[in-house]
């Protein structure tokens, strides 16, 4: 598979990032194995995950594939979003803790925290479940302009990436939340992971700053929901054209699938 260099950033990453935030609908752990896999094989060379995806269960099962791995793939996790409380990452847990939210929605919502001694620690378990000394971009998890200390966070950063724990930073969430950043062309939005859709547009906001698209994600999920309807490789294609320059996060558990959205890229 193709891989470009982000703009802002000398990290190479494939055109299309596989996404772990619905890793843990997989059963066991054997399957989710195989199918990160597989993502390797058909060319996903960037693996996007969260401490909050499966309330950290992504990232652990990610950390077991990358033991083999490391250095054949890069990574990107977030901080500010966390599980709703201290959970094992297990099946039963994860699943019991979602069905419980439907009927209180407020057992499943993330925690959120945007102080710096949060941030330090959800860094350090990350790389702990990771089995990793770094992680390549840690972003901040759809933040908030007027809850994040924006200096703050960004000297924190910077001297994160100094003792070699990241190598970049962003931000990761809908483009019309990081207007204020990107007015001002502030540094923490060094790289942007923004949702989008064929028919919205919404990444529309990253390009009147003259940014090139780095990450994109949702446009799989957001044309079935409008449309009721999925052909996926032909969505892709768009989407491609659409951000040319950066790479587009998809998530799937059919292994067919994955085969099928990264032949779009190889043709």
């Amino acid at each position: 598979m193709h891989r470009v260099n982000l703009q802002g950033i000398d990290i190479k990453i494939s055109r299309l990032s596989f996404g772990t935030g619905s890793l843990h609908h997989i059963l066991t752990s054997q399957r989710r194995q195989r199918l990160l896999a597989a993502a390797l094989y058909h060319g996903f060379s960037h693996f996007d995950t969260s401490p909050y995806y499966g309330f950290g269960m992504a990232e652990e099962e990610l950390g077991k594939f990358m033991r083999s791995h490391r250095n054949s793939v890069t990574t990107t996790t977030k901080v500010g979003l966390y599980p709703p409380r201290d959970l094992r990452p297990t099946s039963v847990c994860i699943w019991t803790t979602k069905l419980l939210g439907k009927i209180m929605p407020t057992l499943s919502r993330p925690t959120v925290d945007w102080s710096i001694a949060a941030a330090a620690r959800s860094l350090d378990c990350s790389l702990r479940r990771l089995g990793s000394d770094h992680v390549d971009l840690l972003l901040l998890h759809e933040p908030v302009s007027g809850a994040v200390e924006s200096e703050v966070f960004l000297d924190w950063l910077t001297r994160e990436r100094a003792k070699g724990k990241i190598r970049g930073w962003g931000l990761a969430g809908h483009a019309a939340c990081m207007d204020n950043w990107l007015s001002v062309n502030h540094l923490l939005g060094m790289v942007l992971q923004v949702r989008d859709s064929l028919d919205r547009k919404e990444a529309d906001t990253v390009k009147i700053y003259g940014r090139n698209l780095q990450f994109t994600y949702g446009y799989l999920s957001s044309a079935q929901r409008f449309s009721g309807e999925l052909n996926a490789t032909k969505i892709l294609e768009k989407a491609l054209r659409r951000n040319a320059h950066g790479s587009i996060i998809v998530s799937t558990r059919k292994l067919a699938r994955l085969k099928e959205l990264a032949t779009v890229v190889q043709e």
